[in-house]
């Protein structure tokens, strides 16, 4: 990178022409990928050869402990010692990278970093934060926690989600690296009175009878409600770690909950510790750990008006309990005070039996922000033990498999150990699991938070909003032409391609997906160049509101079943709030010693016709390039004297999750401006020819120094790009 000038491009064609196409197609958002050290392909095996658990190790303190060899661990199944035969500590921690830097690195405008799209093999650590049964009083304090941990603790390489049983799939509860969407998330998580159990949060306040059938079917009732919201509960757990099962590394399940009971009184429980078992189960060999926070924090556990004490037997002000009185008071008392003991601890069972069984941690601090903290200590790196089985682990007995009981102890004083208790005796399917028919493959490929590559595309989506229509999206898809099979026939090739897309919102899909079938043709002489430069398709997508959304897209190669998909979150903003906001970006490129720009229509209807590679579909420039890029500001406040806005612009460049170039704050030139309500602007960026090959976000950064609320002063959008040699 050479230079930056962000008004040169309003002097070239090259600014109708970008523009042209953005006022067409409206605005873009979003990257995609940049670089991360890989993550180790570590797993956790449970065969007949060999049997993995994975932990960690603490101090006294909390703090991990990472030094320790094989022989400072004993490994006991079923309480009988087996002899470790494979021993490895897996680091979580990303390797440290040294920043680049260029030009001036004024930092005077504060805007979160651009989010990455991570590889599989990038992944650190996978993180769902779920809040479930959380009461009004203390979701307050969850919430802060929450957003305290994104801006703080979420580092590269974290893919995070921020889930509530009960509510549907929508954009916000997917798993991200966006942490604009997360506060978002975090901020929509509302206070259920139900319990997000689907029946009454608590029993009817029935008092206990003395005819002996009525108080049979009163605990039978009871009974029967504590199944139910136990079974839910269980049910919602498991889902959990089903769909974390496909996402690489050791996952973490934090819970917030202030209760989650799953045994009733007076019941045999078995199957409930069946139920917890299958979930240990399935944690275990799919890597999850669970953290348990009791939202409730410390409490008191003083009697109060819910006890439904008889106050009626204490005397007036001033007078005195009778010696017979004073004794049933002070056993009603301390009945009240001993349920409210037991019934506490009964709410935490369940949370302290999950952290148990998988190997993770339970607190009921009152901070639950420095707990959330504490536990993610254990996320630095985990150690992996393997065994040989006995040939009995694995055999049926009575039609069931047995499940076994692990124990992992440190021999060094004063360490604790943190593994998993347990599996059943089920070895792992060989080979794994994975979509066979088409119709699994294509749903695998929708709901994957990772884009795949079988069929290389790339997916570029805009908003643009029509006065009489609304807001609406549309989408930029160019599919390279190397992943098509082209079959030939005389004097040109054919290929047949299926388009699948989907829209959703903050509550799931906007509708069902959408399939296109296309049928290309392609002239012997253009094969070539089909070949070199894909495919580039237009999809629109009405939207109802402002909101997040998300599109994804899957295309199919038919003759090969390959396929290949993307996603792209889009924010369609809510202009009737006159609140400062940003167009998407633009961007195309040229070679440096060309003076000449194309015109606007080859920009507008074929995306730099000439190059379609250094165009706004594709974004692939070389080395040594010029890129420009357009984008329009909405909504900056005009000066009172002179009508025009006060607006300043910054561009930051980013490499593998760093600035490698951060340009200075300037004051846009409004000297000719039409309207202020939609400011013109752009720039330019020449890519300096030491520019490693690689994945790079563009980033630009606005700020309206006339807007009257500071939150709102600042507006930010990116692009993603690549340069190639």
């Amino acid at each position: 990178m050479t230079s930056f000038d962000p008004n040169s491009l309003k002097r070239g064609l090259l600014i109708a022409a970008l523009l042209g196409w953005l006022l067409t197609f409206a605005f873009a958002q979003q990257p995609k990928r940049t670089g991360q050290e890989p993550a180790s392909d570590e797993v956790v095996r449970i065969s007949v050869r060999l049997v993995q658990v994975d932990g960690t190790v603490t101090d006294k303190e909390g703090r991990p402990v990472t030094d320790l060899s094989k022989d400072d661990f004993e490994l006991f199944v079923d309480g009988r010692p087996q002899k470790i035969t494979s021993f490895s500590y897996i680091s979580a921690q990303p390797r440290a990278k040294s920043a680049r830097s260029t030009g001036d690195t004024d930092r005077s405008v504060p805007a979160p970093a651009p989010p990455m799209r991570l590889r599989p093999e990038q992944v650190r650590r996978t993180i769902a934060l779920v809040i479930a049964n959380v009461s009004f009083d203390t979701l307050r304090v969850v919430k802060k926690a929450l957003h305290r941990f994104v801006d703080e603790q979420m580092r590269p390489g974290d893919l995070v989600s921020v889930i509530r049983p009960g509510e549907g799939a929508g954009v916000l509860q997917q798993f991200t690296t966006d942490k604009r969407l997360l506060h978002l998330a975090i901020d929509g998580v509302r206070w259920n009175p139900l319990g997000e159990v689907g029946v009454a949060a608590a029993t009817p306040e029935d008092p206990k009878s003395t005819d002996p059938e009525a108080e049979a079917a009163r605990k039978r009732d009871e009974g029967f409600y504590k199944d139910t919201v136990a079974a839910y509960w269980l049910k919602n757990l498991y889902l959990i770690v089903r769909g974390l099962e496909d996402l690489p590394g050791r996952k973490a399940v934090v819970l917030f909950s202030g209760s989650i009971r799953l045994f009733g009184p007076d019941q045999d429980n078995r199957r409930t510790m069946d139920a917890v078992h299958r979930i240990a189960d399935l944690a275990t060999r799919t890597m999850v750990v669970f953290y348990t926070i009791d939202s409730r924090g410390l409490q008191t556990l003083n009697i109060g008006a819910s006890e439904g004490m008889d106050m009626d037997a204490l005397p007036a002000i001033g007078g005195s309990l009778k010696p017979a009185t004073a004794r049933d008071f002070g056993a009603q008392w301390g009945a009240a005070f001993v349920d409210r003991i037991i019934n506490f601890w009964k709410d935490q069972d369940g949370l302290a039996l999950l952290a148990e069984e998988t190997g993770g941690k339970f607190s009921h601090s009152t901070d639950p922000g420095k707990a959330l903290s504490s536990m993610f200590n254990d996320q630095k790196g985990y150690y992996v033990l393997g065994y040989r089985p006995e040939e009995d682990t694995f055999k049926v007995e009575n039609g069931r498999r047995p499940y076994h009981h692990i124990s992992v102890t440190v021999k060094r004083a004063g360490l604790r150990s943190h593994f998993r208790k347990g599996f059943y005796g089920t070895p792992d399917r060989e080979p794994a699991r994975a979509p066979s028919t088409p119709s699994q493959k294509l749903l695998s490929a929708l709901t994957s938070p990772f884009d795949t590559s079988d069929v290389a595309i790339r997916l570029t989506s805009l908003f643009g909003y029509d006065p009489t229509e609304g807001p609406f999206v549309r989408s930029l898809l160019h599919i390279d032409g190397r992943g098509l099979t082209l079959i030939p026939e005389p004097g040109k090739h054919r290929a047949m391609i299926n388009v699948f897309t989907i829209a959703l919102d903050e509550r799931g899909p906007l509708s069902q997906p959408v399939a296109q079938k296309y049928t290309v043709r392609v002239l012997d002489e253009r094969l070539e160049k089909i070949r070199r430069e894909g495919l580039v398709y237009e999809l629109m997508t009405p939207v109802g509101k402002p909101g997040i959304y998300q599109i994804r897209a899957v295309v199919q190669d038919v003759e090969s079943d390959r396929m290949g998909s993307a996603s792209q979150f889009i924010e369609v903003p809510d202009l009737k709030n006159k609140r400062l906001s940003l167009s998407g970006i633009v961007v195309a490129g040229e070679s440096s010693n060309n003076s000449t720009a194309p015109g606007p229509g080859a920009v507008a209807n074929q995306e730099s016709a000439h190059n379609i590679e250094a165009g706004p579909a594709v974004r692939r420039f070389h080395r040594g390039m010029r890129v420009r890029y357009a984008f329009i500001i909405l909504n900056a406040q005009p000066d009172q004297g002179t009508g025009r806005p006060h607006v300043y612009t910054q561009v930051v460049l980013y490499h593998e999750g760093k600035a490698i170039f951060t340009g200075p704050t300037t004051l846009i030139d409004l000297r000719d401006l039409k309207d202020p309500n939609r400011v013109v602007a752009g720039g330019t960026v020449n890519l300096g020819a030491e520019l490693e090959p690689g994945e790079y976000i563009l980033q630009l950064i606005v700020t309206d120094s006339l807007a009257q609320e500071k939150k709102y002063q600042t507006s930010t959008r990116w692009i993603d790009f690549d340069v190639i040699d």
